[in-house]
């Protein structure tokens, strides 16, 4: 019998590719910031590029796409059969 993990890993590989990729790109700009010196400007909307690369911002960027997916997991089938109720509405009329 499979695991959870590995089931959730062979389930939504294009999402824990992309997580991977995203989580070291942010660790990579992390460790190029300066890290701890918390300005109060928001990257990548400031002006000294990842010189304002901090923890507050690995944090968001880290946890914003966890947040996302737990979301369409939650709702996307919901929407995706709200499409195809439409969908099939529109047909039925033609």
């Amino acid at each position: 019998m499979e695991s959870k993990f590995n089931k959730f890993i062979t389930e939504n590989k294009w999402y824990v590719v992309f997580y991977l990729v995203w989580a070291f790109l942010h660790f990579v700009f992390f460790m190029s910031g300066n890290r701890y010196d918390d300005k109060g400007d928001f990257w990548p909307f400031a002006n000294d590029g990842l010189d304002d690369y901090n923890l507050f911002e690995l944090l968001v960027y880290l946890i914003l796409p966890v947040i996302i997916f737990i979301i369409y997991k939650l709702v996307g089938k919901d929407i995706k059969k709200a499409i195809d109720d439409i969908n099939k509405a529109i047909d039925d009329k033609n």
